[in-house]
C-alpha cells in the first residue's frame, strides 16, 4: 500500500507537464517557452509595426507610427492570455523610456471598476507629474525661443535638460501667466476642461494630493471645487474619458502609451450593463478614436462576445482582429520536446498518439496541455508508451465529472424546481428506436423537448448513434427541440456534426449547469409555445399548472431546511469549535476581528478574499463529494488529488484571517518592515497551499492575473486568480499609497 502511494507521489513530482494549463507572467523571470503560431506571429508583427519609429535629429521630435486598436478574440483555452502576454513581453523588452505599457486583467464589473481597481493603481505619480511638466516646459520654451538671447535655454527645455520651474524663477518670468497658458493648453489636449484644470494644478505642490485623490475616483476636494472641478470619476463614461486623457497626456508628448486589457468580456458583453447603455458604448467608441489620435496602442483580449456587441462604426476602428490559432501536430511536438527537456524523442508519446491527442482536442491549447499531463500520468503508472486508447481513457476520466445517475438526478431536480412537467424514458413517435431520457410536453399537438444524456463522444460511431434517431424524428416534421447533455468530453472534430443535429449541446459542469440548463429549456418551451396553434386558454392553464408545481417544490425545500436547521446549527458550532482548537482564538470567523485599523480599501480587499475563499471551499467540497457516490468511475489517484485540494483550500480562510489580524496590529509609519514580513509570510504560506493543491509556485507571478475560465471545473484555475494570489501585494501597495499621501 505504501509502496504504491510512494510510486504515485513520485510520478506526480516527475510529471513535466503542468496540472493546470493557465498562462501567467512574471517580470522577474526570463522568457517563457512560446510556440510561434500564425496568430502569435501576426500579433507581434502588428506590435512591431507600431513600435517602429524614426527620429528627426535636428529638432529631436519623434515621428511615431499611427496608433492601433487590436482585438484578440477566441474561446476559452485557445491561448488569448498567452498571446497577450507575448505582446506585453515584446513591448517590455524594449529599452525605451518613451514606451509606457500597462497590463490589466478586467474585473467582473464595469469600466469604473476597470479604471479604479486595475488601471489607476499602475500609474506612477511621479511619472504623471513629469509628463505634465513637459507640457509646461514646451510653453516656457515657446516664449523664450523668440529671442536670440534665450534660444539656447529654450532648446534645453525642449531637450528636457532643464526644469521649467527653475527657468521661470531664474529669469524672473511671471509664473501665473505660464500656468494659465498650461491650463488652456491641457484643456485643448485632453478635450476636457476639468481634466485640463486638474492636471495644471497637479504641478503645484499644494494641490498635488487633492488632484491625485480626484483622479483616483474620489469626490473633488473643496479646493478643487472652488476651481471648477465638480464631478467625480464614478461612472463608465467618466472612467473611459479618464483613460483617454492619460492616452493623450502621454501620446501628445511623443511617448507611446500601450494598454492591454485581458478578459475584456467581463466588462463589455451581451449580458453586461455597460453594453446596454448607449452613452457608455459611445464613450468607448470615442476612446478607440483617441488611441488612434494619440498614437497609442490598445489591445483588447477576450471572448468573441465583446466584439459582437460593438456597433459597426466602432468595429471599424479596430485595426486588427487576431484569433488564436489551434495548435498543430508540429506545434504540439515542439511543446512536448520542451516540456521533456529533450529534442530527440517524444517518449512516452508516439507520433501517432500525440497526433491523436491534438485531433481529439481540436488543437485547443488548454486541452492539449491538460491531456498531456494526464496521459503522462497514465503512462507512468502502466510503464507503457501512450496509445490512442490511453488518450481516450484519460479524456473520459478527466472530463466526466460525475456519474450518469447523478446527472439524471440533477436534471430531474432542475425540471421539478422550475415546475416543468416531464416524463422519463419516453418513446418518441416517428423516431425508430429513439427513447428520450427526458420528455417535456408542450401544448396538445405533440410538441415538446427531448433531453438526451450521454458520456464522452470521442469517435464517429458514438456520434452516429446519437444523431441518427434524432434526425429521423426531425424529418417527420414534429415541433420538437432537442437538448444533448454531455457528461464528459466532446471531441473537437465531432462538434459540428453533433451541433448540426441537436438544438443545443451542453457539457455538464458542476459550476454552471443549473443556470445553463434552465435557460436552454426555458427558451425552447417559450419558442414552441409561440409556434403552436393551441388556444390561449390552454396555454394559460398549462402555465398555472407549472406555477403550482413550482410552489410545491419550493415548499418541500423550505420544509427540508426547517427540518434540518437544528442539525445544521450543531454542525456549524462543531466546525467552529474544531477550528478554534486547531488554530487558537485567532481563527474566529470572517468578520469577527476588528477592522478599526484597516483603511476602507484594505477592508474591501479582505472582504473580497474571504468571499473567494469561501466559494473555493464549496467547489472543493463538491469535487471531493463526487468520489463518494456509487459506481463512480474515477481513479484512486483522482480521489487523492481531490482530497489534497480540499485540505488546501480549507486552510485558506484561516490564512487570510491570520494575515488580516496581523495587518490590523501593524499600522503607522514605524510598521513598514513588520508589515512587509507579514506580507512575505502570507505569500510563502499561499505557495505552500498551492503546492498542496497541485500547482506550481506562484510567488514571482502574483502581480498579473491568469486567464480564468469560470466555466472550467478546474479548481486550480480559480485558486490562482487575483483576489487570493495578489492579496499581500495589494495590501502592501495600498499601505504605500496611503503613506505617500500622508507625506504629501
Amino acid at each position: 500500500m505504501s509502496s504504491q502511494s510512494g510510486e504515485t507521489a513520485s510520478h506526480w513530482q516527475q510529471n513535466p507537464f503542468p496540472v493546470s494549463a493557465v498562462a501567467r507572467f512574471s517580470p522577474l523571470t526570463g522568457d517563457a517557452f512560446s510556440i510561434q503560431t500564425p496568430a502569435v506571429a501576426d500579433a507581434l508583427a502588428y506590435v512591431d509595426s507600431y513600435l517602429q519609429r524614426s527620429e528627426d535629429r535636428p529638432t529631436r521630435k519623434r515621428h511615431l507610427s499611427r496608433g492601433n486598436v487590436i482585438a484578440v478574440v477566441g474561446e476559452y483555452g485557445t491561448g488569448k492570455t498567452h498571446l497577450s502576454i507575448e505582446i506585453f513581453r515584446r513591448i517590455r523588452s524594449l529599452d525605451d523610456s518613451t514606451v509606457h505599457s500597462f497590463y490589466l486583467d478586467a474585473p467582473a464589473g464595469d469600466f469604473v471598476a476597470l479604471y479604479r481597481q486595475r488601471f489607476f493603481g499602475q500609474l506612477d505619480r511621479k511619472d504623471i507629474r513629469r509628463r505634465v511638466a513637459e507640457y509646461y516646459a514646451d510653453i516656457v520654451a515657446e516664449e523664450l525661443g523668440d529671442s536670440p538671447l534665450t534660444v539656447d535655454v529654450a532648446l534645453l527645455l525642449l531637450e528636457r535638460q532643464a526644469s521649467p520651474h527653475e527657468i521661470v524663477q531664474r529669469f524672473g518670468l511671471r509664473e501665473s501667466t505660464f500656468q494659465q497658458r498650461l491650463q488652456e493648453h491641457l484643456k485643448s489636449i485632453t478635450e476636457h476642461e476639468e481634466f485640463g484644470v486638474a492636471l495644471a494644478l497637479f504641478l503645484r505642490p499644494e494641490f498635488e494630493a487633492a488632484v491625485w485623490e480626484w483622479l483616483e475616483g474620489h469626490p473633488p476636494d473643496t479646493v478643487l471645487q472652488e476651481r471648477g472641478i465638480r464631478r467625480t470619476i464614478d461612472d463608465d463614461i467618466s472612467a473611459l474619458e479618464a483613460i483617454g486623457v492619460f492616452a493623450f497626456l502621454y501620446g501628445r508628448q511623443h511617448h507611446r502609451f500601450v494598454l492591454i486589457v485581458d478578459e475584456f468580456e467581463k466588462v463589455l458583453s451581451r449580458e453586461s450593463r455597460s453594453a446596454a447603455d448607449a452613452g457608455t458604448v459611445l464613450a468607448f467608441k470615442k476612446l478607440l478614436e483617441i488611441f488612434g489620435q494619440s498614437h497609442s496602442l490598445l489591445v483588447l483580449c477576450g471572448l468573441p462576445d465583446f466584439l459582437e456587441v460593438l456597433p459597426d462604426d466602432a468595429k471599424q476602428r479596430v485595426a486588427s482582429v487576431v484569433r488564436p490559432t489551434a495548435l498543430s501536430f508540429e506545434d504540439a511536438c515542439k511543446y512536448v520536446h520542451n516540456a521533456l527537456g529533450r529534442s530527440d524523442s517524444l517518449k512516452p508519446f508516439t507520433d501517432d498518439s500525440l497526433a491523436y491527442l491534438v485531433e481529439l482536442s481540436g488543437g485547443n491549447a488548454r486541452k492539449v496541455i491538460r491531456l498531456c499531463y494526464h496521459a503522462y500520468e497514465a503512462s507512468a503508472r502502466s510503464g507503457a508508451d501512450i496509445t490512442r486508447a490511453m488518450v481516450r481513457e484519460v479524456a473520459r476520466q478527466q472530463f466526466e465529472v460525475t456519474t450518469p445517475d447523478d446527472v439524471r438526478a440533477d436534471i430531474a431536480r432542475i425540471l421539478d424546481s422550475n415546475g416543468w412537467a416531464f416524463e422519463q424514458s419516453k418513446s418518441i413517435t416517428g423516431g425508430d428506436n429513439l427513447t428520450a431520457d427526458y420528455w417535456i410536453p408542450v401544448g396538445t399537438e405533440g410538441a415538446g423537448c427531448i433531453i438526451q444524456i450521454t458520456q464522452s463522444i470521442l469517435n464517429d460511431k458514438e456520434a452516429e448513434r446519437l444523431t441518427s434517431a434524432v434526425q429521423r424524428v426531425q424529418l417527420d416534421g414534429n415541433k420538437i427541440s432537442t437538448l444533448l447533455v454531455i457528461n464528459g468530453y466532446l471531441a473537437e472534430p465531432l462538434v459540428e456534426q453533433i451541433g448540426s443535429v441537436y438544438s443545443r449541446v451542453l457539457t455538464y459542469s458542476l459550476m454552471r449547469f443549473t443556470e445553463d440548463f434552465s435557460a436552454a429549456v426555458g427558451s425552447f418551451i417559450n419558442r414552441l409555445e409561440q409556434s403552436l396553434d393551441d388556444d390561449r386558454l390552454g396555454l394559460v392553464e398549462a402555465k398555472l399548472d407549472q406555477l403550482l408545481r413550482q410552489t410545491r417544490s419550493v415548499r418541500r425545500t423550505v420544509d427540508l431546511v426547517h427540518r434540518d436547521s437544528i442539525s445544521a446549527e450543531y454542525l456549524e458550532s462543531s466546525v467552529e469549535g474544531g477550528i478554534r482548537r486547531a488554530f487558537g482564538n485567532i481563527a474566529s470567523g470572517g468578520d469577527s476581528v476588528s477592522n478599526r485599523n484597516l483603511s476602507p480599501r484594505a477592508a474591501q480587499l479582505f472582504r473580497v478574499a474571504f468571499a473567494e475563499a469561501e466559494s473555493l471551499t464549496a467547489v472543493a467540497k463538491a469535487e471531493l463529494r463526487t468520489y463518494f457516490v456509487r459506481r463512480h468511475r474515477k481513479s484512486r489517484d483522482g480521489f487523492s488529488i481531490a482530497f489534497r485540494r480540499m485540505m488546501a483550500v480549507s486552510s485558506i480562510i484561516h490564512l487570510i484571517e491570520t494575515f488580516r489580524d496581523s495587518v490590523t496590529e501593524r499600522h503607522g509609519d514605524s510598521a513598514g518592515p513588520q508589515l512587509m514580513d507579514a506580507c512575505r509570510s502570507y505569500d510563502a504560506a499561499f505557495d505552500l497551499i498551492c503546492n498542496l493543491a497541485g500547482a506550481e509556485s506562484t510567488s514571482s507571478a502574483r502581480w498579473i492575473n491568469i486567464e480564468v475560465d469560470r466555466g472550467d471545473d478546474t479548481l486550480l484555475v480559480r485558486l490562482m486568480s487575483g483576489a487570493l494570489r495578489s492579496l499581500a501585494e495589494e495590501v502592501w501597495r495600498e499601505r504605500e499609497e496611503q503613506r505617500s499621501l500622508d507625506l504629501d
